[in-house]
């Protein structure tokens, strides 16, 4: 209600009341004065007009719902009692109101919280901002019936009906959230820039996704944004924005402040051009301060033209604000107006994918202690990292197949294989258990050296694993193997790999199926040694060390120090106290150098320097090695020196018939010296 429409319905009621008091008094005032009756009217109108003040304030304004408690938060689309308790009390304030006449206006207020609901929310939030915005770090409203806005006007609700101390408070609290409103300056538009938001390229169904930014900044006063007009435009098959899009929203802080029902055709300025206004805005920009408005697009779940990408473009062509003495300024020309950003729309699901990669879990080679006459511990053979990446939607996982290599250790015609080393194999990705599988292919037997008894795990994940958008999982391959009950099978190793792009090797699917292409990357494990007994060795430190020649004519030197550990198991083992017991290179330029080009010292902890015996290493016991490798003279170039293997014996003989190699070799060899 207007202020002259007030006022004379005050007029009015004072009227009738008087009317009615001559009425009824009418032979009583015949025998009174002039004076004595116009104080009686005098003594009415002010009754009058003390009842009509009372109900002018929000508190008996909104006595038709308060008093009230809002216990949930509200935003747009949602329904309910509250929402309409809501748009009374907000309708109560002519500041405030949802709307003028019709739907959500005082007298016709719904349960549906749209968008005029959440204009007028956001005009409480600017009224109030010293309570609700502030204390958040907020500059601007949101729009947002939340924890701040609601414990407001639930204080405000409950002070209504209570008494007039109370009102008197909250009419203090008003006033200073007034003051805190209020704006300074003749503001003009500084500075206006467009540039690209995160999501330059959407698919279909896509919300919320950020198109533009929009950045603003005021010079000589403080101004507040009521309006942004803008424009999407197709540049493909699809040119109609109410065919793509279901709406465009603008965002500040995180929070909507607006959004436009882009599938309606009827609601663009201009249905040719695609341009559509946001108004009402209430974007409150401080001087010299620069304001971020976030343009954003929820995308149809079906659009035409998207199999090969959809470009589309965005671009604001005006801006109007209000300075402090409210005098409206809109601003079409100069600065970034007309600027377009561009992106795409995709088919749903094109961006999806899962990359094979190597994981930084995955076990150095080691020896593996299994048994003689039963299976073995579980043990992590091999650790992979499955990434989705740029992948827009969740990947569920259907089948994962890794493929096992079994490599004996000698010719043999009854080398194990697969069937025969494994007892039970499963899967471990990001936590889940993945125990059923299919295994095949490979050949029946392996030859020394080679991985050629391979075989094919198929594990049916049965979209039992989910891996998020841009999550990067591990994936843990863990085998069981039988007893190695005969003496040829000591040293069988074991290797798995994955290659995510080979055919079928991952079945998976986002918001469709995932194709060939969309399945890249490979990784390969370390190969893993099988043994009942023998040694175990660790590498614990490598040092170089170069010593210059003093003259001319002269040779640089290298010298290199590895430092290792040997521990027995299952069985005491002998070996020379001697450095022909490593078997190691000198490689010059990447190639093994001549013989005789280095010599080689070794110190066993606690061995007899005598070397009158060989050193005995006990079961469960550990030894420190000490090998020193020094260059000759006839060594020039790039210079490294690796350990490949150990040399020992399971009797107190003169011969050392076994070996455990050492390996990664990536751990087992040293930097490079540069030499003469």
């Amino acid at each position: 209600m207007t202020i002259a429409k007030d006022f004379a319905a005050k007029l009015a009621v004072a009227f009738v009341a008087v009317a009615m008091v001559l009425s009824a008094f009418a032979p009583a005032t015949q025998a009174q004065t002039t004076e004595e009756l116009q104080a009686m009217i005098n003594d009415l109108l002010a009754q009058v007009a003390s009842l009509s003040g009372e109900t002018s304030d929000d508190s008996a304004s909104a006595a038709g719902v308060c008093p009230f408690t809002w216990t949930r938060d509200l935003s747009t689309g949602s329904t309910g009692a509250d929402v309409k308790a809501l748009q009374q009390f907000l309708n109560a304030n002519a500041d405030t109101r949802v709307a003028a006449t019709g739907a959500g206006s005082m007298g016709m207020e719904t349960e549906f919280f749209g968008p005029a609901t959440g204009a007028a929310v956001s005009k409480f939030q600017v009224m109030h901002r010293a309570d609700v915005l502030t204390p958040a770090g907020l500059v601007n409203p949101t729009g947002y019936f939340g924890p701040g806005t609601r414990a407001k006007a639930n204080a405000l609700c409950v002070s209504a009906s209570t008494d007039d101390s109370d009102d008197s408070t909250d009419d203090s609290d008003d006033s200073e959230d007034s003051e805190d409103a209020e704006l300074s300056g003749e503001a003009s538009l500084d500075a206006l820039t467009m540039d690209s938001a995160s999501d330059d390229e959407l698919e279909e169904g896509a919300e919320d996704a950020e198109i533009a930014m929009l950045t603003v900044e005021f010079a000589d006063g403080d101004a507040e944004i009521s309006r942004i007009d803008a424009q999407v435009i197709g540049g493909g098959d699809e040119t109609n924005p109410w065919d793509t899009f279901e709406t465009i929203s603008l965002w500040v802080d995180g929070d909507m402040v607006a959004e436009f029902d882009a599938s309606d055709e009827d609601e663009y300025l201009d249905e040719d051009t695609g341009e559509i206004r946001f108004s009402g805005l209430d974007i409150v920009a401080m001087e010299d301060e620069e304001v971020e408005i976030t343009i954003a697009a929820t995308v149809q779940t079906s659009v035409d033209g998207t199999d090969d990408g959809e470009s589309w473009t965005v671009e604001v062509n005006a801006l109007r604000f209000f300075d402090a003495d409210g005098v409206a300024t809109t601003e079409d020309t100069g600065l970034d107006f007309g600027s377009q950003e561009t992106f795409t729309i995709e088919e749903a699901g094109s961006e999806d994918e899962i990359v094979v990669k190597t994981s930084t879990s995955d076990p150095d080679a080691a020896t593996l202690q299994v048994e003689d006459d039963a299976k073995s511990d579980w043990f992590t053979v091999f650790v992979f990292d499955l990434d989705t990446d740029d992948s827009i939607n969740d990947i569920e996982l259907n089948e994962v197949s890794v493929i096992i290599d079994v490599a004996s250790s000698s010719a043999a015609a009854n080398d194990m294989t697969y069937a025969e080393l494994v007892d039970d194999v499963e899967l471990v990705i990001d936590g889940v258990t993945i125990d059923d599988l299919v295994v095949s292919g490979g050949a029946a037997t392996s030859t020394s050296g080679n991985y050629d008894a391979s075989r094919l795990l198929r594990f049916d994940v049965d979209g039992d694993v989910v891996i998020e958008a841009g999550d990067r999982v591990a994936a843990e391959l863990k085998v069981r193997f039988n007893s190695l009950a005969i003496a040829t099978d000591e040293g069988t190793t074991v290797r798995a790999r994955v290659n995510g792009a080979s055919a079928k090797a991952i079945v998976a699917e986002g918001a469709d199926d995932l194709g060939q292409s969309q399945l890249s990357g490979a990784a390969t494990g370390d190969a893993h040694t099988l043994r009942t007994e023998g040694l175990v060795l660790d590498i614990t430190s490598i040092e170089e060390d170069e010593e210059v020649a003093a003259f001319s004519g002269d040779f640089d030197r290298g010298t290199y120090t590895f430092e290792f550990e040997v521990t027995a198991f299952n069985g005491d083992f002998y070996m020379d106290e001697a450095a022909a017991i490593v078997d190691f290179d000198v490689l010059v330029d990447g190639v093994a150098a001549v013989s005789g080009s280095s010599t080689a010292t070794l110190d066993i902890s606690d061995a007899d320097d005598a070397a009158v015996a060989d050193k005995v290493i006990n079961e469960g016991e550990t030894a420190t090695f000490t090998l020193t490798v020094e260059t000759g003279d006839n060594v020039s170039g790039a210079v490294e020196v690796v350990i490949n293997s150990v040399a020992y014996s399971a009797a107190d003989d003169a011969t050392e018939e076994l070996t455990v190699d050492a390996t990664p070799a990536d751990d087992w060899t040293s930097g490079e010296l540069i030499l003469n």
